[in-house]
C-alpha cells in the first residue's frame, strides 16, 4: 500500500523560526495552519510570491504549521523540495495469493473439503484466474480410480483440484474433497520438477515446492518417510489427508509435489 508523506515543522515561537533577512529568494509557497487562537490573524491571499512580513502573524502566544506536501495541486506552482518517506508496498500480484490459498489437511485457504464445487472453483479463480482445464463430469473410472458416480478435475497450471459425490469426507453430493499442487516426471532414477503454478503456494506451516525434505522432516515431527519404486521417487505422509513427493532422500532434496485430501484410489 502505498502512502503519500507528509512533513511537518513546528514553529512553537514564530520569531525564533522567522529569522533570516526578507532579501533572500522567494519561499516556496506553504499552507499555514493556527492550531491555536491568535490574537490578530490576517488572511494571506494566495499567492505564488514570498508573504510580506506584515502579512505574517506575530503574536509569539499562537502556534504555526508550516506543511510541506509532496503532491502537486492546482494551488502549487512548483514542486514541494521535502523529501517523502515512502513505503514500498507488497507485490500485489504475489502475497495475496500466498496468505489466501495456504495448503493444509483441511483444503486451500477457505475453500475446504466438502465444498460446493462452483463456490470453490470462483474463489481460486479470484486469486489465480480461469481455470487452465477442465475435465467436466465424468464418470470417475474415464479419469481416475474413484469411487461415485461422476468425478470432475479443474487445474489451475500445476494445482489441480478434484471433485466428486463420494469421498471419505462426504457422501451424497458433489464436493471438493482433495488437490495436487505441483507436476513432476519420475523415469525411475531421476525426478524432473515440470509445472509449479500457480508460484510460491505454501502450507499452513510454510513448506512448498522446492522446501528441502530435512526442513520437512523438522516442520512435521512423526512423519513417515516411504523410499522410491520403480513407478513414483521418495514420499512422505504427515497424515491421512496430507502428504507428498521428494526428489531424493538427501537432506536438500527437494518437495515436487503436495498432495491434500484422502486418496482417491482409497475406498470409502
Amino acid at each position: 500500500m502505498k502512502r503519500i508523506g507528509l512533513v511537518l515543522v513546528a514553529c512553537v515561537a514564530f520569531a525564533a523560526c522567522a529569522g533570516g533577512d526578507d532579501s533572500t529568494a522567494a519561499q516556496p509557497t506553504t499552507t499555514k495552519l493556527t492550531l491555536l487562537p491568535a490574537m490578530t490573524t490576517t488572511t494571506v491571499p494566495p499567492t505564488t510570491e514570498a508573504p510580506r512580513e506584515s502579512e505574517l502573524v506575530h503574536d509569539t502566544t499562537t502556534t504555526i504549521i508550516t506543511a510541506t506536501i509532496t503532491a502537486t495541486t492546482t494551488a502549487m506552482t512548483s514542486p514541494a523540495t521535502t523529501t517523502a518517506l515512502i513505503v514500498p508496498a507488497i507485490p500485489a500480484d504475489t502475497e495475496p495469493i500466498v496468505e489466501a490459498l495456504r495448503l493444509s489437511d483441511d483444503g486451500i485457504g477457505a475453500a475446504v473439503f466438502t465444498g460446493e464445487p462452483e463456490g470453490v472453483i470462483a474463489y481460486l479463480s479470484s486469486f489465480i484466474g480461469a481455470p487452465t482445464g477442465d475435465t467436466g463430469w465424468v464418470d470417475p473410472f474415464e479419469i481416475s480410480a474413484c469411487s461415485g458416480s461422476e468425478l470432475r478435475i479443474v487445474s489451475w497450471g500445476g494445482l489441480q483440484l478434484t471433485f466428486g459425490d463420494v469421498s471419505k469426507v462426504l457422501q451424497g453430493r458433489r464436493h471438493f474433497f482433495s488437490y495436487i499442487y505441483g507436476q513432476y516426471s519420475f523415469d525411475g532414477v531421476a525426478t524432473t520438477q515440470l509445472d509449479a503454478t500457480p508460484p510460491g503456494l505454501l502450507t499452513v506451516e510454510g513448506v512448498g515446492l522446492g522446501t528441502p525434505i530435512i526442513e520437512v522432516e523438522s516442520t512435521y515431527p512423526g512423519l513417515t518417510i516411504n523410499p522410491a519404486d520403480d513407478f513414483v521417487p521418495p514420499n512422505f505422509v504427515v497424515n491421512d489427508n496430507f502428504r507428498g513427493f521428494v526428489a531424493g532422500l538427501a537432506d536438500d532434496s527437494p518437495v515436487v509435489q503436495l498432495i491434500g485430501g484422502p486418496n482417491c484410489a482409497d475406498p470409502t
